[in-house]
């Protein structure tokens, strides 16, 4: 009979290889998990806070050559949705060189448009938080255009004006990429299939 925590792992390793990584939803994804730098912690109990903090604390001390991202899984977390983003918030209090967003098999399915979508793409098997190191980040950022651009209008002829587009930041990038990714596949078999993630036990 398999362990909770193999049996979460097995889960998240379906839910990154066969969804995440398959339908190419975040374009670091493989690179991080490939170069051992995706950490991942099985965390027992319905609100296992003092476990959390020790996990945060041990994470917070590794340097990002040996972490960029780490996934923090919780098995038996008690609690709905929402007690989870409140669980969340107060992980985040204690951060320093990490952001931390929430996954959730109870997130919506909203496709309508970009920045609602990124809720069906955290529709992970078990209650996770994924903490993103904040230089990391800077990092990727700095390689793509973002922030606000200031032009002189009365330098630019009518169609150039109409031609200018806001500079998209990487996550706004990311979100438009993965919305047209998700229309080019049957919505109902993608829910079907973290469905049936969400069920998988490891044999």
């Amino acid at each position: 009979m398999e362990s909770i925590e193999a049996g979460a792992l097995a889960r998240n390793d379906r839910y990154l290889r066969e969804f995440v990584e398959a339908l190419e939803l975040c374009p670091f994804a493989r690179k991080c998990r490939e170069s051992g730098r995706l950490a991942r912690r099985v965390l027992r109990g319905g609100r296992p806070a003092e476990a959390t903090a020790a996990a945060v604390r041990d994470l917070e001390a590794t340097a990002e050559e040996q972490v960029e991202v780490a996934l923090l899984i919780y098995p038996e977390f008690a609690g709905d949705l929402r007690r989870f983003e409140e669980f969340r918030d107060e992980v985040r209090r204690a951060l320093r060189l990490f952001y931390c967003v929430a996954f959730h098999p109870a997130l919506p399915m909203d496709l309508s448009d970009a920045n609602r979508a990124v809720s069906f793409l955290r529709r992970s098997p078990d209650p996770t938080l994924q903490l993103v190191r904040v230089t990391t980040l800077d990092r990727v950022r700095s390689g793509r255009p973002a922030g606000s651009v200031y032009l002189d209008p009365s330098k630019l002829s009518a169609e150039e004006l109409r031609s200018l587009q806001p500079a998209l930041s990487v996550s706004q990038q990311i979100a438009r990429a993965n919305l047209l990714t998700l229309q080019r596949h049957d919505a109902a078999r993608l829910a079907s299939l973290l469905a049936d993630l969400r069920r998988f036990a490891a044999s």
